[in-house]
């Protein structure tokens, strides 16, 4: 048995210690010695966000709390939308040989399934293209065809991966894990079983969010000072020297948004004004957001598009270091503990995009640790 977890981990706290956790104790209910693999966001997020604290420390936390094995999801699989995050995540897991995928959700899956299969029919799919026409956003075009809540990530994700392994035709058993305690995106301070990481990373300081998450952690972040503004000097000089002809290069730049970035990018103050000025109907936040983060690391389609058969380690179990000789027999995926001479070339956009974090962060270069042995 091998359990998949995809994550950010952003910061991690009880409530990723829980899941973990659920997956153990699923493990012992079926009588089966099993490994648990985790898929983690390293530098960036699906929102377009910067990680809170670096992809090392997160790992280490995650193999503490009892995870065999991490891996870095790269950044083409990082920073996109949540059925692009969901695939690219679960590819790499089942690749490493996963038989189940744990995750958190508020919904039954015969909800998802039920989802799935209207949004597989011709009509549904003829029905979407046409109201993408019209400038609607793609959410907003969910939530009106499947009464789908638009304000809920956690379903978001969770349908992701359920089609995700739908369209793998792969036999891996679904773990839904009701959730509990807040929603993702919640940011209220409240005394709760468990909080959202939104909520820990907004307001570590208080009293009752360092019940949440170890002290290790909670170090780590009051360290890591480093906010989306740090980067807008950088992400404004990009814009202004791509220029509007050279912005409609970079991934998820059409239908003319290069002229409003570049527009807007004259008359904004800081990276949030940016990011207002910018969003539209048709446009989100959280597009945007990620938009932003491609000019700064000029990502173009080609960097996205690149399969991902090559993943760095960022933490293993050392009782469990057996895995990563283990999947390495299979030949459609390799697992590299340190960064060497003769693999940097299958992570060309990776360091390019670790080096930026790294120099706003004013912290040595992430990229050529060691994996962590907990």
């Amino acid at each position: 048995m091998r359990i998949g977890i995809v994550a950010e981990f952003n910061p991690f706290h009880n409530g990723h210690k829980y899941l973990i956790d659920c997956a153990k104790e699923y493990m012992f209910t079926q009588q089966l010695f099993g490994d648990i693999i985790v898929v983690m966001s390293e530098f960036f997020t699906q929102r377009g966000e910067i990680a809170i604290v670096d992809g090392y420390t997160r790992a280490e936390e995650a193999v503490r709390a009892g995870a065999d094995l991490i891996l870095a999801l790269p950044y083409r699989g990082s920073v996109a939308y949540s059925d692009d995050f969901a695939k690219k995540s679960i590819d790499i897991l089942i690749k490493c040989g996963i038989t189940h995928l744990i995750f958190g959700t508020e919904d039954d899956i015969t909800y998802f399934d039920k989802i799935y299969r209207k949004e597989q029919r011709h009509s549904t799919k003829l029905e979407i293209k046409n109201l993408l026409k019209t400038g609607i956003s793609y959410p907003k075009i969910m939530q009106k065809i499947f009464d789908i809540p638009i304000d809920n990530p956690n379903f978001t994700l969770a349908y992701s991966y359920y089609k995700a392994i739908k369209n793998s035709k792969k036999n891996i058993t679904l773990i839904p894990i009701k959730r509990k305690g807040q929603k993702l995106n919640e940011n209220t301070v409240i005394d709760s079983e468990f909080l959202s990481a939104t909520t820990i990373r907004n307001n570590f300081e208080s009293d009752i969010v360092k019940n949440h998450i170890s002290n290790n952690m909670l170090q780590a972040m009051k360290q890591n000072s480093i906010t989306e503004n740090n980067f807008y000097n950088l992400i404004k000089y990009n814009i202004l020297n791509l220029g509007i002809e050279n912005l409609k290069n970079i991934y998820d730049v059409s239908e003319g948004l290069e002229n409003r970035i570049y527009n807007c990018n004259i008359i904004a103050k800081d990276y949030y004004e940016l990011v207002d000025l910018i969003s539209t109907k048709r446009y989100t936040k959280k597009r945007i957001q990620r938009i932003l983060l491609h000019i700064l690391t000029n990502t173009t389609i080609y960097d996205i598009t690149e399969p991902i058969n090559h993943v760095r380690v960022l933490a293993v179990n050392k009782e469990k270091t057996a895995i990563i000789r283990q999947i390495n027999n299979n030949e459609n995926i390799q697992l590299h503990q340190k960064l060497k001479k003769e693999n940097a070339r299958f992570f060309k956009h990776d360091i390019k995009v670790s080096r930026i974090y790294t120099i706003m962060n004013n912290k040595r270069d992430i990229f050529k640790e060691n994996i962590k042995l907990v």
